[in-house]
């Protein structure tokens, strides 16, 4: 009884059902104004449900999307992946995606707007908005990000393989501490050159907006940060960081190059986030200023038991601006192996394996490459920070 009047209590309240008639996964709003044309409907419907029937695949394997459209419909795929699944609710996909409007644009092609929609403790909890553009081609619709129709204004410059965005004025010096920071990590990594379009956003509501993600439910409350994506090895990034000394984390900027020259089935996030923590920097703090901040915490704690710490994934510093004992400590030591070994070495140690139980993977790559073990692990750590 308690499940039909939840059923019953959403469809009054959205007015929405399910028109089997295309075998559909979308729910269709019951007021909707779909084309007039029956063989165009189903064309689209179903093209809209191959669409997101194929979302959870690599984004260039799926067949709605036109190569020329892939790498902003791309990141915007990647904001719609695993919709469907909350781990808080009994139901293994609580949420359904509603169609809730469909326009033209005016050249053509339609504007869609879906819904992801559900009911936990009797209450309808929305969980994104998705705008997306729909074209006809052939006998199927494909669909793409609004990324291009939001930005057609947009003024554009390019530096080196860096192609910058902005609507009225961009900051040179933004824009010139963003290329130094790449070729600095290119060169370090031995990283190609990629293309990168850079899209500068006054802030992260707007940035999900010219993407396509008009709401969702784990971006309440954020205002600075970055959506990115690359296929067919160019890069996009929609900068929304206004809180930094420049308009780009350096940190963030380390982990997506490191990842153009090595897999992320092998990274070790620890040593990873250590070469951020050093190179970079972390939450707007550089490395100078996080060596202070580390130096404050071994003063009031003269004893520290570093394996422990390690082991622990202790914080030096809490939240909301959460540092790691685990990320500085190997910062100290990165530094260390590529002074004394190079920066091969470096990429020996980050490419040890994912973090696993006891750190084993980890401690068997730092002895060889280094003789740091978990043995004398305290001993060299107590060196690493006096030495700081």
């Amino acid at each position: 009884m308690q499940h039909n009047l939840i059923r019953l209590f959403i469809a009054v309240l959205f007015g929405c059902l399910t028109l089997s008639v295309y075998s559909q996964t979308v729910i269709i709003s019951n007021n909707l104004h779909l084309p007039e044309d029956t063989v165009v409907r189903s064309q689209l419907i179903n093209s809209l449900n191959g669409f997101l029937k194929h979302k959870e695949k690599p984004n260039k394997d799926n067949t709605y999307v036109l190569n020329e459209n892939l790498l902003a419909t791309s990141a915007l795929l990647d904001e719609m992946k695993g919709m469907e699944q909350n781990a808080a609710f009994k139901d293994p996909a609580p949420y359904k995606a509603y169609l809730t409007n469909l326009v033209g644009d005016g050249s053509g092609s339609l504007i869609v707007q879906l819904a992801y929609m559900g009911i936990k403790d009797g209450q309808p909890v929305l969980r994104a908005n998705f705008k997306l553009l729909a074209q006809k081609k052939g006998n199927q619709f494909y669909f793409s990000s609004p990324l291009k129709m939001y930005t057609h204004s947009w003024k554009s410059k390019k530096k080196g393989t860096l192609t910058f965005y902005y609507k009225d004025t961009l900051s040179a010096v933004d824009a010139d501490e963003y290329y130094k920071k790449v070729q600095f990590y290119n060169k370090k990594l031995k990283a190609p050159d990629e293309l990168t379009d850079i899209y500068y956003c006054d802030n992260f509501t707007e940035a999900q907006q010219i993407l396509g993600v008009d709401y969702r439910l784990e971006y309440n409350g954020i205002p600075n940060d970055i959506l990115a994506t690359k296929e067919n090895n160019k890069n996009l990034m929609l900068n929304a960081w206004t809180d930094l000394k420049y308009r780009f984390d350096p940190h963030d900027l380390w982990h997506e190059r490191l990842r153009a020259v090595v897999s992320s089935d092998v990274i070790n996030r620890p040593v990873d986030e250590g070469c951020a923590y050093l190179y970079g920097g972390s939450w707007g703090f550089t490395w100078p200023e996080l060596q202070t901040k580390f130096k404050a915490y071994i003063a009031e704690h003269p004893d520290a038991d570093w394996l422990k710490l390690y082991l622990d994934a202790a914080n030096f510093s809490p939240a909301p601006k959460t540092l790691r004992v685990s990320f500085m400590l190997n910062a100290l030591i990165v530094r260390k192996i590529e002074a004394e070994k190079g920066f091969p070495a470096v990429i020996q140690l980050l490419s040890c394996g994912k973090k696993e139980a006891g750190d084993e993977n980890y401690f068997k790559a730092l002895d060889q490459i280094v003789g740091i073990n978990k043995g004398n692990f305290n001993e060299k750590m107590g060196e690493l920070t006096k030495g700081m």
